[in-house]
Protein backbone atom coordinates (compact mmCIF):
# COMPACT_ATOMS: atom_id res chain seq x y z
CA UNK A 1 0.00 0.00 0.00
CA UNK A 2 1.39 4.13 -0.54
CA UNK A 3 -0.19 7.11 1.23
CA UNK A 4 0.00 10.70 1.95
CA UNK A 5 -0.80 13.08 4.95
CA UNK A 6 -0.97 16.71 7.56
CA UNK A 7 0.69 17.87 9.50
CA UNK A 8 -0.27 17.79 13.91
CA UNK A 9 2.81 19.29 16.04
CA UNK A 10 2.38 19.67 19.78
CA UNK A 11 -1.06 20.30 19.41
CA UNK A 12 -0.68 22.57 16.81
CA UNK A 13 -2.24 21.84 13.18
CA UNK A 14 0.67 23.32 10.69
CA UNK A 15 -1.02 24.45 7.17
CA UNK A 16 1.72 26.33 5.08
CA UNK A 17 3.43 28.84 7.09
CA UNK A 18 0.59 29.77 9.42
CA UNK A 19 0.64 28.25 12.83
CA UNK A 20 -3.00 28.95 15.00
CA UNK A 21 -2.77 28.09 18.44
CA UNK A 22 -4.91 25.19 19.07
CA UNK A 23 -7.91 26.64 21.75
CA UNK A 24 -8.28 29.34 18.92
CA UNK A 25 -8.87 27.25 16.33
CA UNK A 26 -11.37 25.03 18.01
CA UNK A 27 -12.95 27.93 19.00
CA UNK A 28 -12.63 29.23 15.40
CA UNK A 29 -14.93 26.16 13.97
CA UNK A 30 -18.19 27.01 13.03
CA UNK A 31 -19.60 24.85 10.98
CA UNK A 32 -20.47 20.67 11.83
CA UNK A 33 -18.51 19.76 8.87
CA UNK A 34 -15.25 22.36 9.71
CA UNK A 35 -12.40 20.28 10.82
CA UNK A 36 -9.51 22.78 10.75
CA UNK A 37 -11.26 25.98 12.51
CA UNK A 38 -11.44 28.47 9.41
CA UNK A 39 -14.81 28.73 9.57
CA UNK A 40 -16.12 26.72 6.58
CA UNK A 41 -17.29 23.13 5.72
CA UNK A 42 -14.35 20.98 5.06
CA UNK A 43 -14.03 17.32 2.93
CA UNK A 44 -11.47 15.28 3.54
CA UNK A 45 -9.79 13.22 0.81
CA UNK A 46 -8.05 9.98 0.84
CA UNK A 47 -5.26 8.47 -1.31
CA UNK A 48 -4.29 5.56 0.90
CA UNK A 49 -0.71 4.94 -1.99
CA UNK A 50 0.52 8.44 -1.12
CA UNK A 51 3.46 9.65 1.12
CA UNK A 52 5.66 6.59 -0.06
CA UNK A 53 2.69 4.36 0.37
CA UNK A 54 1.91 4.82 3.75
CA UNK A 55 -1.26 6.14 3.01
CA UNK A 56 -2.32 10.24 3.14
CA UNK A 57 -5.55 12.21 4.13
CA UNK A 58 -5.86 15.69 2.64
CA UNK A 59 -8.35 18.60 3.62
CA UNK A 60 -10.35 20.67 0.81
CA UNK A 61 -10.73 24.03 2.57
CA UNK A 62 -11.98 27.06 1.45
CA UNK A 63 -9.90 26.48 -1.92
CA UNK A 64 -6.79 25.12 -0.20
CA UNK A 65 -5.81 21.34 -0.25
CA UNK A 66 -4.07 21.03 3.27
CA UNK A 67 -2.19 17.61 4.20
CA UNK A 68 -3.03 15.87 8.04
CA UNK A 69 -0.17 14.03 9.31
CA UNK A 70 -0.67 11.09 11.57
CA UNK A 71 2.60 9.95 13.48
CA UNK A 72 3.79 6.36 13.27
CA UNK A 73 2.87 5.61 9.55
CA UNK A 74 4.54 2.58 8.06
CA UNK A 75 4.54 1.73 4.59
CA UNK A 76 1.56 -0.13 3.55
CA UNK A 77 -0.67 0.87 6.08
CA UNK A 78 -3.36 2.03 3.84
CA UNK A 79 -3.95 5.24 5.89
CA UNK A 80 -6.82 6.90 4.01
CA UNK A 81 -8.64 3.58 2.14
CA UNK A 82 -11.65 5.20 4.42
CA UNK A 83 -12.44 8.51 5.87
CA UNK A 84 -15.45 10.44 8.14
CA UNK A 85 -15.45 13.55 9.53
CA UNK A 86 -17.80 13.45 12.43
CA UNK A 87 -18.16 14.97 15.57
CA UNK A 88 -16.81 12.45 17.82
CA UNK A 89 -15.83 14.43 20.97
CA UNK A 90 -18.68 16.71 21.03
CA UNK A 91 -16.38 20.28 20.95
CA UNK A 92 -16.76 22.80 18.36
CA UNK A 93 -14.95 21.14 15.54
CA UNK A 94 -15.55 18.05 13.09
CA UNK A 95 -13.34 15.24 13.65
CA UNK A 96 -11.42 12.87 11.37
CA UNK A 97 -11.94 8.94 11.08
CA UNK A 98 -9.43 7.16 9.18
CA UNK A 99 -9.05 3.80 8.39
CA UNK A 100 -5.82 1.96 8.06
CA UNK A 101 -6.52 -1.26 6.97
CA UNK A 102 -3.16 -2.66 6.19
CA UNK A 103 -1.32 -1.78 9.28
CA UNK A 104 0.31 -4.29 11.47
CA UNK A 105 -0.84 -5.04 15.03
CA UNK A 106 0.76 -6.24 17.59
CA UNK A 107 2.69 -8.47 15.23
CA UNK A 108 -0.56 -9.52 12.89
CA UNK A 109 -0.13 -8.71 9.43
CA UNK A 110 -2.82 -6.70 7.71
CA UNK A 111 -5.11 -6.42 11.02
CA UNK A 112 -6.07 -3.12 10.48
CA UNK A 113 -6.07 0.29 12.54
CA UNK A 114 -8.86 3.38 12.78
CA UNK A 115 -7.36 6.84 13.76
CA UNK A 116 -9.38 9.57 15.18
CA UNK A 117 -7.39 12.88 13.89
CA UNK A 118 -9.37 15.70 16.57
CA UNK A 119 -10.24 18.95 14.73
CA UNK A 120 -8.84 22.04 15.75
CA UNK A 121 -5.62 20.48 16.95
CA UNK A 122 -6.64 20.52 20.47
CA UNK A 123 -5.48 17.04 21.37
CA UNK A 124 -3.03 14.09 19.45
CA UNK A 125 -4.53 11.68 17.42
CA UNK A 126 -5.83 8.03 18.99
CA UNK A 127 -4.83 4.78 17.38
CA UNK A 128 -8.49 2.19 17.95
CA UNK A 129 -7.75 -1.21 17.37
CA UNK A 130 -9.33 -4.77 17.62
CA UNK A 131 -9.36 -6.56 20.69
CA UNK A 132 -8.23 -9.06 19.54
CA UNK A 133 -6.35 -8.24 16.22
CA UNK A 134 -6.52 -11.07 13.66
CA UNK A 135 -3.95 -11.00 10.74
CA UNK A 136 -5.73 -10.14 7.37
CA UNK A 137 -8.73 -8.67 8.93
CA UNK A 138 -8.61 -5.17 7.67
CA UNK A 139 -10.09 -3.44 10.24
CA UNK A 140 -11.05 -0.15 9.46
CA UNK A 141 -11.93 -0.97 5.76
CA UNK A 142 -15.10 0.66 5.98
CA UNK A 143 -16.50 3.03 8.18
CA UNK A 144 -19.64 5.25 9.58
CA UNK A 145 -19.94 8.12 11.75
CA UNK A 146 -22.33 10.53 13.11
CA UNK A 147 -21.41 12.60 16.07
CA UNK A 148 -20.12 10.55 18.59
CA UNK A 149 -21.01 7.54 17.16
CA UNK A 150 -18.86 5.36 14.91
CA UNK A 151 -18.44 1.89 13.07
CA UNK A 152 -15.71 0.32 11.94
CA UNK A 153 -15.98 -3.22 9.14
CA UNK A 154 -13.27 -5.40 9.73
CA UNK A 155 -15.01 -7.67 6.56
CA UNK A 156 -12.27 -9.92 6.16
CA UNK A 157 -12.13 -11.12 9.63
CA UNK A 158 -12.67 -14.85 11.03
CA UNK A 159 -15.92 -15.48 12.76
CA UNK A 160 -15.09 -19.06 14.90
CA UNK A 161 -13.98 -21.22 11.98
CA UNK A 162 -15.35 -19.15 9.05
CA UNK A 163 -12.91 -17.36 6.72
CA UNK A 164 -13.70 -13.94 6.11
CA UNK A 165 -17.26 -14.07 7.14
CA UNK A 166 -16.82 -10.26 8.85
CA UNK A 167 -17.32 -8.37 12.08
CA UNK A 168 -18.31 -4.79 12.85
CA UNK A 169 -17.30 -2.70 15.98
CA UNK A 170 -19.52 0.14 17.55
CA UNK A 171 -18.52 2.81 19.77
CA UNK A 172 -20.47 5.93 21.26
CA UNK A 173 -17.98 8.63 22.12
CA UNK A 174 -15.15 7.91 23.65
CA UNK A 175 -16.47 4.48 24.94
CA UNK A 176 -15.18 0.49 24.37
CA UNK A 177 -15.46 -0.85 21.13
CA UNK A 178 -18.73 -3.73 20.76
CA UNK A 179 -17.98 -5.98 18.23
CA UNK A 180 -20.54 -7.80 16.03
CA UNK A 181 -20.95 -10.38 13.74
CA UNK A 182 -23.52 -12.81 12.34
CA UNK A 183 -22.67 -15.08 14.62
CA UNK A 184 -23.93 -12.31 17.41
CA UNK A 185 -27.22 -13.50 19.32
CA UNK A 186 -30.04 -12.32 17.59
CA UNK A 187 -28.13 -10.94 13.83
CA UNK A 188 -30.72 -12.20 11.76
CA UNK A 189 -28.19 -14.74 8.85
CA UNK A 190 -25.11 -16.98 9.37
CA UNK A 191 -21.33 -16.06 9.47
CA UNK A 192 -20.20 -18.15 6.37
CA UNK A 193 -17.24 -18.57 4.55
CA UNK A 194 -16.34 -14.85 2.36
CA UNK A 195 -19.74 -13.83 3.17
CA UNK A 196 -17.73 -10.18 4.39
CA UNK A 197 -20.28 -8.66 6.75
CA UNK A 198 -19.52 -5.18 7.56
CA UNK A 199 -17.92 -4.67 3.90
CA UNK A 200 -20.41 -1.21 4.17
CA UNK A 201 -21.94 0.76 6.72
CA UNK A 202 -24.62 3.75 7.40
CA UNK A 203 -26.41 4.74 10.57
CA UNK A 204 -29.83 5.08 10.89
CA UNK A 205 -32.22 6.67 12.73
CA UNK A 206 -30.54 6.92 16.67
CA UNK A 207 -27.85 3.95 16.92
CA UNK A 208 -29.96 1.73 14.21
CA UNK A 209 -26.90 0.59 11.78
CA UNK A 210 -27.37 -0.82 8.21
CA UNK A 211 -24.76 -2.78 7.05
CA UNK A 212 -24.15 -4.55 3.73
CA UNK A 213 -23.00 -8.15 3.45
CA UNK A 214 -22.34 -7.99 -0.35
CA UNK A 215 -20.78 -11.60 -0.95
CA UNK A 216 -23.29 -13.36 1.02
CA UNK A 217 -24.62 -16.07 -1.07
CA UNK A 218 -28.66 -16.73 -1.31
CA UNK A 219 -28.89 -20.22 0.11
CA UNK A 220 -31.47 -20.88 2.00
CA UNK A 221 -31.94 -21.35 5.72
CA UNK A 222 -29.00 -22.68 7.86
CA UNK A 223 -25.42 -22.69 7.22
CA UNK A 224 -23.95 -24.06 3.78
CA UNK A 225 -20.61 -23.02 1.74
CA UNK A 226 -20.42 -22.44 -1.58
CA UNK A 227 -24.01 -23.24 -2.18
CA UNK A 228 -26.82 -21.58 -4.09
CA UNK A 229 -26.60 -18.17 -5.75
CA UNK A 230 -22.74 -17.06 -5.11
CA UNK A 231 -22.17 -13.58 -4.33
CA UNK A 232 -25.61 -12.38 -4.52
CA UNK A 233 -25.84 -10.44 -1.36
CA UNK A 234 -27.82 -9.07 1.47
CA UNK A 235 -28.29 -6.28 3.55
CA UNK A 236 -28.72 -6.24 7.49
CA UNK A 237 -30.91 -3.58 9.80
CA UNK A 238 -29.60 -3.20 13.47
CA UNK A 239 -32.65 -1.84 15.60
CA UNK A 240 -29.73 -0.56 18.37
CA UNK A 241 -26.59 -1.23 18.32
CA UNK A 242 -25.91 -0.82 21.83
CA UNK A 243 -28.89 -2.75 22.86
CA UNK A 244 -28.15 -5.52 25.46
CA UNK A 245 -30.33 -7.61 22.87
CA UNK A 246 -30.25 -6.77 19.71
CA UNK A 247 -33.28 -6.70 17.26
CA UNK A 248 -32.10 -6.94 13.37
CA UNK A 249 -33.86 -7.63 9.80
CA UNK A 250 -32.76 -9.07 6.60
CA UNK A 251 -33.27 -8.25 3.05
CA UNK A 252 -31.61 -10.54 0.27
CA UNK A 253 -30.72 -9.54 -3.50
CA UNK A 254 -34.27 -8.62 -4.66
CA UNK A 255 -33.34 -10.49 -7.63
CA UNK A 256 -31.92 -13.14 -6.10
CA UNK A 257 -28.69 -13.61 -9.18
CA UNK A 258 -25.17 -14.88 -8.78
CA UNK A 259 -23.19 -11.65 -8.67
CA UNK A 260 -25.51 -8.64 -7.84
CA UNK A 261 -23.29 -8.09 -4.70
CA UNK A 262 -26.36 -6.47 -3.00
CA UNK A 263 -25.35 -4.25 0.17
CA UNK A 264 -21.95 -3.57 -1.51
CA UNK A 265 -22.97 0.22 -0.71
CA UNK A 266 -25.17 1.21 2.14
CA UNK A 267 -26.50 5.19 2.44
CA UNK A 268 -28.92 6.89 4.66
CA UNK A 269 -30.83 10.08 4.57
CA UNK A 270 -32.93 11.74 7.46
CA UNK A 271 -36.27 11.86 6.60
CA UNK A 272 -35.83 10.54 3.38
CA UNK A 273 -35.00 6.53 3.98
CA UNK A 274 -31.97 4.02 3.31
CA UNK A 275 -29.92 3.04 -0.03
CA UNK A 276 -28.55 -0.19 -1.40
CA UNK A 277 -26.50 -1.08 -4.43
CA UNK A 278 -26.33 -4.07 -6.14
CA UNK A 279 -23.64 -2.84 -8.94
CA UNK A 280 -23.30 -6.48 -10.34
CA UNK A 281 -26.92 -5.69 -11.37
CA UNK A 282 -26.51 -2.15 -12.04
CA UNK A 283 -29.54 -0.95 -9.74
CA UNK A 284 -29.78 0.57 -6.59
CA UNK A 285 -33.21 0.24 -4.49
CA UNK A 286 -34.37 3.41 -2.36
CA UNK A 287 -36.58 2.61 0.96
CA UNK A 288 -38.47 4.80 3.05
CA UNK A 289 -37.59 5.15 6.61
CA UNK A 290 -39.80 2.45 7.67
CA UNK A 291 -37.52 -0.02 5.34
CA UNK A 292 -40.21 0.17 2.28
CA UNK A 293 -39.01 -0.36 -1.16
CA UNK A 294 -40.42 3.22 -2.96
CA UNK A 295 -38.31 3.02 -6.06
CA UNK A 296 -35.29 1.10 -7.72
CA UNK A 297 -33.13 3.02 -10.11
CA UNK A 298 -30.98 1.02 -12.91
CA UNK A 299 -28.41 1.58 -15.28
CA UNK A 300 -27.45 -2.07 -16.03
CA UNK A 301 -24.50 -2.82 -18.38
CA UNK A 302 -21.18 -3.62 -16.50
CA UNK A 303 -20.59 0.39 -15.24
CA UNK A 304 -20.37 -1.15 -11.73
CA UNK A 305 -23.43 1.39 -10.92
CA UNK A 306 -23.82 1.35 -7.04
CA UNK A 307 -20.02 1.30 -6.48
CA UNK A 308 -20.39 4.14 -4.07
CA UNK A 309 -23.29 6.07 -2.59
CA UNK A 310 -23.52 9.50 -1.01
CA UNK A 311 -26.86 10.61 0.77
CA UNK A 312 -27.42 14.52 1.04
CA UNK A 313 -29.56 16.04 3.80
CA UNK A 314 -31.89 17.25 1.59
CA UNK A 315 -32.86 13.91 -0.39
CA UNK A 316 -30.52 13.45 -2.96
CA UNK A 317 -28.21 10.31 -3.60
CA UNK A 318 -25.49 10.41 -5.67
CA UNK A 319 -24.50 6.78 -7.56
CA UNK A 320 -20.87 6.28 -8.65
CA UNK A 321 -20.57 3.68 -11.65
CA UNK A 322 -16.67 4.01 -11.83
CA UNK A 323 -16.09 1.87 -15.11
CA UNK A 324 -17.41 4.12 -17.62
CA UNK A 325 -20.92 4.81 -16.44
CA UNK A 326 -20.12 8.20 -14.62
CA UNK A 327 -22.42 9.77 -11.59
CA UNK A 328 -26.16 10.37 -11.28
CA UNK A 329 -27.54 12.14 -8.61
CA UNK A 330 -31.21 10.89 -8.18
CA UNK A 331 -33.94 11.58 -5.37
CA UNK A 332 -36.27 9.38 -3.03
CA UNK A 333 -38.97 12.08 -3.25
CA UNK A 334 -39.03 13.10 -7.13
CA UNK A 335 -37.95 11.48 -10.19
CA UNK A 336 -38.07 14.33 -12.24
CA UNK A 337 -34.95 15.56 -10.25
CA UNK A 338 -33.00 13.15 -11.50
CA UNK A 339 -29.53 14.16 -13.42
CA UNK A 340 -26.07 13.12 -14.74
CA UNK A 341 -23.20 14.51 -13.88
CA UNK A 342 -21.25 15.44 -17.51
CA UNK A 343 -19.34 11.79 -18.57
CA UNK A 344 -15.57 11.90 -17.53
CA UNK A 345 -12.42 9.20 -18.50
CA UNK A 346 -11.24 6.63 -15.95
CA UNK A 347 -12.55 5.80 -12.51
CA UNK A 348 -15.13 8.87 -12.12
CA UNK A 349 -16.95 8.07 -9.29
CA UNK A 350 -15.48 5.47 -7.42
CA UNK A 351 -15.72 7.51 -4.45
CA UNK A 352 -18.50 10.28 -3.80
CA UNK A 353 -19.42 12.71 -0.86
CA UNK A 354 -22.04 15.57 -0.54
CA UNK A 355 -20.54 18.85 1.51
CA UNK A 356 -23.35 21.44 1.42
CA UNK A 357 -24.76 22.47 -1.71
CA UNK A 358 -21.73 20.70 -3.02
CA UNK A 359 -21.33 16.96 -4.54
CA UNK A 360 -17.27 16.46 -4.35
CA UNK A 361 -16.78 12.66 -7.03
CA UNK A 362 -13.48 11.23 -6.36
CA UNK A 363 -11.71 9.88 -9.66
CA UNK A 364 -8.19 8.68 -8.23
CA UNK A 365 -6.71 7.29 -11.67
CA UNK A 366 -6.45 10.74 -13.02
CA UNK A 367 -3.18 12.10 -14.14
CA UNK A 368 -0.86 12.50 -12.50
CA UNK A 369 -1.78 12.13 -8.52
CA UNK A 370 -5.70 11.52 -8.90
CA UNK A 371 -7.92 14.31 -8.19
CA UNK A 372 -11.90 15.37 -6.79
CA UNK A 373 -14.52 17.31 -9.00
CA UNK A 374 -16.88 19.40 -6.98
CA UNK A 375 -20.21 19.89 -8.84
CA UNK A 376 -22.55 22.59 -7.71
CA UNK A 377 -26.37 21.59 -7.11
CA UNK A 378 -27.10 23.11 -10.75
CA UNK A 379 -23.86 23.65 -12.36
CA UNK A 380 -23.12 22.36 -16.12
CA UNK A 381 -19.61 22.52 -15.54
CA UNK A 382 -17.06 20.71 -12.80
CA UNK A 383 -14.68 22.42 -10.87
CA UNK A 384 -11.27 20.19 -10.31
CA UNK A 385 -9.53 19.74 -7.13
CA UNK A 386 -5.90 18.17 -7.27
CA UNK A 387 -3.38 17.26 -4.58
CA UNK A 388 0.32 19.33 -4.37
CA UNK A 389 1.42 15.50 -4.63
CA UNK A 390 0.28 12.46 -4.16
CA UNK A 391 -0.66 8.95 -5.77
CA UNK A 392 -4.03 7.64 -5.76
CA UNK A 393 -6.00 10.98 -4.39
CA UNK A 394 -9.55 10.73 -4.72
CA UNK A 395 -9.71 7.21 -3.61
CA UNK A 396 -12.45 8.19 -0.42
CA UNK A 397 -14.35 11.58 0.26
CA UNK A 398 -16.10 12.19 3.06
CA UNK A 399 -18.17 15.65 3.90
Amino acid sequence: MRLGAPLLVLGVLVAGTTVVPAAARAAACATPADFDGDGVDDVAVGDPFGDDDKGAVQVVSGGKVVPVRVPGLATGDGFGWSVRLADVDGDPCADLVVGAPYADVGGEQDAGAVYVVYGGGTRAPVRLTAAQPQRSAHFGWSLAARGGLLAIGAPYEDDKQFTDAGALYVRKGEGELRRISQETVDVRGNSELGDQFGWSMAWGPKNALLVGVPYENDDGAGRQVEAGKINSGSAVFLDDVFAAKLTSLKLDSPTARSGDRYGYAVAYSEGSGYAISSPGAGSVQLLDPAKKIIRTVKQGGKDGFGFALAASADGRLAVGAPYGGGVRVVSWRDAAEDRRLAEAEGLFGWSVTFSGNKLFVGQPDARPAGQVAVAGRNAESLETVRPPKGAQFGVSVAG
